[in-house]
């Protein structure tokens, strides 16, 4: 009795590290931790299913295949093996593969949600797009991050080959969503400046030229007066404003106006003074990007991921420098991340988008 006691709780002690492990990002060693359960319940479905993931995040695809293959013998009436097996084929590629399992998988569980969006999915990559299109925008309300960030490197990587007709993704969203505000102030948010300077102007006129000038820039920042927001900033710069938050107040400036490269050397000028300032680092990143220069971009827009964690625009644009490098693959994670945060309209979006394009 107090082996098997023992046994049990070996086992069950194995299972919980390999998940603990696995949200930690190390998926080798959650495989291994995986191995130890199979070892004593050869048999566990759903740890033979957990294993084929960890194995695919830890680059086997060839085992993770053969582990997913082998945990639906086990739970033959379960869709879930089946899904895992098909989400691993789809992200080595193995698309028509990849769309069998999910057929498998949405024969035996025909209202699943996820298993017809993640069909749609493998649809649409085949070429199908009608089909393919109509399953997902029926099913994506399932709101997953895995569906949605293939959904979208799907869609980026369509998109960006035809740059020359698809809209880009700040045209798309509000700026409540997060995307850019182009239109010009209206009387309110006028209105509304104009209060915030009556009242801040005095005390910042007690506090010198510099304050003051800053409080004027910001002002007309916010208002989208950019041409009067440089005019500011440059003064404040003359009268011993700090270099640092001219260049990134001008570099921000620079973006609203679509100018990237003004923004990238303003960037440069203060770049010894913020060489780990998250914020700093989401400026340069968006700057680059917009200059095309893709490879600079990925590690400022890492950092700024990293730091600002409920933001999805610094993760889907690191995604998108990978699609511009021609690598989708390694774009998935990232629209991944992307999806978990804050705005969950974007792979939507996106996929209208290609739609639109497709049907042009």
């Amino acid at each position: 009795m107090g082996r098997s006691i023992l046994g049990w709780w070996r086992v069950d002690r194995d299972y919980f590290q390999a998940f603990r492990l696995w949200r930690l990002g190390k998926p080798a060693e959650a495989a291994k931790a995986f191995d130890r359960v199979l070892a004593a319940f050869p048999k566990h479905a759903r740890a033979q299913a957990q294993r084929a993931l960890a194995l695919a995040a830890a680059g086997r695809v060839s085992d993770a295949v053969r582990a997913a293959r082998r945990a639906s013998e086990l739970a033959p009436r379960n869709h879930a093996p089946l899904l895992f097996l098909g989400q691993i084929q789809y992200d080595a590629g193995q698309l028509e593969e990849a769309r069998k399992a999910f057929s498998a998988a949405a024969r035996l569980d025909p209202g699943n949600r996820l298993v017809q969006a993640y069909l749609g999915l493998a649809q649409l990559a085949l070429g199908r797009a009608a089909d393919g299109a109509e399953l997902l925008k029926a099913h994506l309300r399932y709101a997953n991050a895995g569906l949605e960030g293939r959904l979208l490197g799907l869609a980026e990587r369509y998109l960006w080959e035809h740059r020359d007709r698809a809209r880009s993704l700040d045209q798309q969203l509000t700026p409540e969503e997060g995307g850019r505000q182009t239109r010009p102030a209206g009387p309110g948010l006028r209105l509304l400046s104009a209060l915030r300077k009556g009242a801040l102007l005095p005390l910042a006129l007690l506090r010198g030229r510099k304050k003051m000038l800053a409080v004027l820039a910001e002002e007309a920042i916010s208002v989208n007066n950019y041409a009067q927001a440089i005019g500011h900033l440059k003064a404040a710069a003359q009268a011993g404003a700090g270099s640092e938050w001219v260049a990134l107040s001008l570099a921000s400036v620079y973006l609203q106006m679509d100018q990237p490269e003004a923004a990238v050397e303003q960037i440069a000028a203060v770049a010894a003074e913020t060489p780990k300032d998250p914020g700093a680092a989401a400026l340069a990143g968006e700057a680059l990007f917009g200059a095309g220069r893709y490879a600079q971009a990925r590690g400022p827009l890492e950092l700024a991921s990293r730091h600002f964690t409920r933001e999805f625009a610094p993760p889907y644009y690191r995604g998108l420098c990978e699609i511009a490098l021609g690598q989708p693959q390694a774009a998935t994670r990232w629209f991944i991340l992307a999806c978990e945060r804050l705005n969950p309209h974007i792979a939507r979006k996106r996929l209208e988008e290609m739609m639109r394009v497709t049907e042009a």
